[in-house]
């Protein structure tokens, strides 16, 4: 009995329907079940056994629970680590002779986990890897891509006799291009410090062997991109979005360079709402020259009435 005169509730010993005796108690859905057959207990869930569970040892005590499984550590965060403290479950230190065994725990446990080439390389890769996407401020799901797509890579041995650098880079690429993250290809190479003809080399590489199918950017992915680099205001954005609708319906961006169309009408929108834009500035931003922006220009005034 309870002080306040409550009986306590116990687990039901007997099924309510079978009437068998082999009721268990579901830690996940916090019921009694029936392993006979299969139906639940009318027993009040929120008994003293299951509240004590919740408090003391549930799933909200993150203790009992380690860290996530992540394809962007080379182990994926389940190996097993020895921690560095020279001292017991106690807290008490441990004598010269343990020092040295546990030491040499530590050295063969590092060396188990990194028995191969593929597991060294993919050690170095990764580290290399999270680094350049903070660089990026990629968030976790384009970086899991990129581990993902590095590893395919490194399971076929694409990494063998090539730069490291230069597969990061191409995985990091591709994952951008996989999530539509605006992230271009400079942008990368200046986070790797090599040169976008390498990563391009490495990309192609990887498009070629892992069969990979990137999603093709459209003209409003590239008009919003650089409208967001050159900070426009955001009724510029709108007037670039709206002139990108007629070049559509009047079938220009046909067989043209998406960037170079991208940066004429941004150039017609920051002029139709008086924002103040140099032609040069946005060939910079979109990587692109003068000339064809001036080119795209023409010919959108000439068959648009903007």
């Amino acid at each position: 009995m309870h002080p306040e005169g409550k009986v306590e509730n116990s687990k039901p010993l007997v099924c309510e329907f079978c009437k068998s005796d082999s009721v268990i108690f579901d830690n996940v859905s916090f019921e009694y079940v029936c392993s006979s057959c299969g139906c639940v207990s009318s027993q009040d869930p929120n008994s003293d056994s299951m509240a004590s569970f919740r408090n003391n040892s549930g799933y909200n005590d993150r203790t009992r629970t380690g860290m996530p499984e992540s394809l962007a550590i080379h182990n994926k965060g389940l190996s097993t680590l020895i921690g560095i403290g020279d001292t017991d479950a106690r807290g008490k230190a441990l004598d010269s002779s343990q020092k040295n065994n546990i030491q040499r725990l530590r050295t063969w446990n590092n060396r188990a986990q990194l028995n191969d080439s593929v597991s060294r390389n993919l050690e170095k890769a990764l580290k290399l890897l999270n680094n350049f996407g903070d660089k990026l401020y990629l968030s976790q799901a384009v970086i899991e891509g990129a581990a993902y797509i590095y590893r395919k890579a490194a399971i076929k041995k694409l990494a063998k006799g090539r730069s490291t650098l230069g597969l990061v880079g191409a995985a990091l690429y591709a994952a951008c291009r996989e999530t539509a993250t605006p992230k271009t290809i400079t942008d990368i190479a200046t986070a790797c410090n090599i040169t976008t003809k390498d990563i391009m080399s490495h990309y192609k590489l990887i498009l070629k062997e892992l069969s990979l199918q990137m999603p093709v950017l459209h003209g409003p992915d590239y008009v919003t991109l650089i409208c967001n680099r050159l900070q426009l205001s955001e009724k510029t954005k709108r007037e670039a979005l709206r002139i990108f609708s007629l070049v559509q319906q009047n079938r220009i961006s046909i067989g043209k360079n998406p960037r170079a169309l991208a940066g004429s009408i941004i150039y017609l929108a920051s002029q139709n709402c008086n924002e103040f834009l140099r032609q040069v500035e946005i060939c910079q931003v979109a990587e692109i020259s003068t000339v064809s922006l001036r080119k795209r220009c023409k010919e959108i005034k000439s068959k648009t009435e903007l």
